[in-house]
């Protein structure tokens, strides 16, 4: 299975001058997208108010170390299950992404993909996320060989 994702460096590096430029204004565009939801939403307050409260050149580093690593050649040197959970519609990380870490894990693995919104499910979907994660808990990904 070929990767199929990730951000061209040209859509990169305007995301790193708008942060650079006016950081504020750049949090008010990216919550809402990074959440799935409006500016209204408690969850797109909630992960504006942790941007807010960062430094902006802190921000700036912590995002440009995100979006350009790549780790895809140690995946084969994980060594324990892994439960993938996925949103289903995630600006960052298409489903297809989670398939990918699936087949190519060294360890037993699971995808599980959550019918809700977002990179942040937790935030907007703590309803659908929770019971998710509970049963994820408890399932032995490696007794079901």
């Amino acid at each position: 299975m070929e990767y199929y994702g990730g951000f061209e460096q040209e859509d990169l590096d305007q995301l790193f001058d708008a942060m650079a430029a006016n950081y504020k204004a750049w949090c008010y565009g990216f919550a809402p997208l990074a959440v799935g939801g409006d500016m209204e939403s408690v969850a797109v307050q909630e992960f504006s108010r942790t941007l807010f409260n960062m430094r902006p050149d802190i921000a700036l580093i912590v995002s440009r170390t995100i979006f350009q690593s790549d780790m895809r050649q140690i995946l084969s040197l994980v060594s324990v299950p892994c439960h993938i959970i996925q949103a289903e519609k995630d600006m960052a990380v298409p489903v297809m992404i989670s398939e990918y870490l699936h087949q190519h894990i060294g360890a037993e693995s699971i995808v599980e993909v959550m019918a809700t919104d977002g990179h942040l499910p937790q935030l907007s979907s703590p309803d659908t996320v929770i019971p998710v994660l509970l049963k994820h808990i408890q399932l032995d990904i490696e007794a079901r060989r």
